[in-house]
């Protein structure tokens, strides 16, 4: 007598919090086997390094907005009726003296413990959230994570045709964007002067990061999400996209897209010599990224110019959001 098939296992419903330097971030999914599908994604611009960098203390309305955004998102998951929630916290609450005190509020407030992860946790994370978008890639490239406390880098390549690539070599850097912005106090227009003043500190701060682009010189630089979003956007001149990006036949997720580049340089000419009210008029402008975006720009030019000059830049939809999904469901 053939054996009764197994009943279908029902899908986990999984949500990842995400409690940057800047941003707050929840992704909500079903997950099945090797797939999800998004069922809600919600960001707030907290800025909760803002101001305390040089303290290494979250500031009291800092640390208001971050438990009311924890205390909105939990109320999304009782909404979403989510099975199980994971938190992680990255650069700020690695460094703050209060960073305890805040985690303990959270948990106060939602039930949750929050994860406070290493800058290698972290870039061993991102790294497993945009591998599965980067199986098409045939050469070696290096990933960058524009973060408000701290930028990430890991150079992968892929070992086996259409399989996730492997890590080469990864570090994080205390250099994100509102930490130059709380330690630099940039002018608005940045300038070419202004440039130029942070040049000394990054060359020395991302050394590490040229040695490895010198060893392993890489040829496409991967965007995580983020800021890489909007700038996509930005070079798109906020149009309305009319190309879906293709998703791979095994994992079922989107493909990095390709940033032109040329366009992508023009646009740093205009974000460095505009000031924030214009900025905020660029069509395709996030407005929360509107006042630090002139300094991701900085950083990503920087990248570029310590690569060949035919690199090609590309955008992953992915970071570190997906690479906690991917440890959460065993991927």
């Amino acid at each position: 007598m053939e054996a009764a098939p197994l009943p279908e296992q029902p899908n986990r419903r999984v949500a990842i919090v995400d409690c940057g330097s800047n941003t707050f971030s929840m992704l909500i999914v079903d997950a099945k086997e090797n797939r999800w599908e998004e069922q809600f994604m919600m960001r707030h611009p907290v800025f909760l390094g803002q101001g305390g960098f040089k303290q290494a203390s979250i500031m009291p309305d800092r640390f208001a907005k971050g438990i009311d955004s924890l205390r909105i998102m939990k109320q999304a998951t009782v909404n979403f009726a989510v099975d199980e929630v994971r938190v992680v916290a990255t650069s700020v609450l690695r460094d703050a003296m209060n960073g305890p005190e805040f985690c303990a509020k959270a948990e106060e407030m939602t039930g949750w413990k929050m994860e406070i992860i290493s800058g290698d946790q972290e870039a061993h994370w991102i790294h497993k959230g945009v591998a599965m978008t980067t199986t098409q890639l045939p050469e070696k490239h290096v990933i960058m994570d524009i973060g408000g406390g701290s930028l990430e880098f890991i150079v992968a390549e892929m070992k086996v045709s259409g399989e996730k690539s492997e890590i080469l070599w990864k570090q994080s850097f205390d250099a994100g964007v509102a930490r130059l912005e709380d330690f630099g106090k940039p002018t608005d227009p940045l300038t070419q002067a202004g440039v130029g003043r942070y040049a000394a500190f990054l060359s020395y701060t991302l050394a590490p990061l040229q040695e490895a682009l010198k060893k392993h010189q890489p040829e496409i630089l991967v965007g995580s999400s983020g800021s890489f979003d909007t700038f996509l956007d930005l070079v798109k001149g906020g149009v309305a996209p009319t190309y879906v990006a293709p998703l791979s036949s095994e994992w079922g997720h989107p493909y990095a897209e390709k940033i032109n580049r040329t366009g992508l340089m023009a646009l740093h000419d205009t974000l460095i010599n505009s000031d924030l009210q214009k900025r905020l008029e660029m069509p395709g402008m996030a407005p929360p990224r509107a006042r630090m975006i002139p300094l991701a720009s900085l950083l990503i030019q920087q990248v570029l110019d310590w690569m060949p000059e035919n690199a090609i830049i590309m955008r992953s939809a992915y970071a570190l959001r997906e690479g906690v999904l991917c440890d959460t469901l065993d991927l």
